[in-house]
């Protein structure tokens, strides 16, 4: 499963409306250590299918989300369940550290 690029325009229907827990990755394109999580998260998303993986660019696309996050640092990971942050996650990580931090919290 991909990890779909989401927007302050539907940011409420795919995370706070979305029924399923919802995991959103704060980054932008000048970021480094963002693209180096991407293709971590995209592996984990394929291996968690019942978990909804989107992403958001805050210099773009999700300025006001990641205000309202007041995100001061990415990548920056959030899990979201009923539209509430159930845990979050800042800085790169390899993929054992993700995927358990995502284990111990879906």
């Amino acid at each position: 499963m991909a990890i779909k690029k989401i927007s302050d325009e539907n940011y409420k229907s795919e995370v706070l409306d979305n029924p399923k827990t919802t995991v959103i990755k704060f980054q932008a394109d000048f970021c480094q250590p963002c693209h180096m999580l991407t293709p971590i998260v995209e592996k984990i998303s394929e291996e968690m299918p019942d978990v909804h993986f989107v992403s958001m660019e805050i210099d773009k696309e999700g300025v006001n989300t990641a205000t309202s996050f007041n995100i001061r640092s990415i990548p920056q990971m959030y899990i979201m369940k009923n539209g509430k942050v159930i845990s979050q996650k800042a800085g790169a990580s390899d993929y054992e550290t993700v995927k358990n931090w995502l284990k111990e919290n879906v």
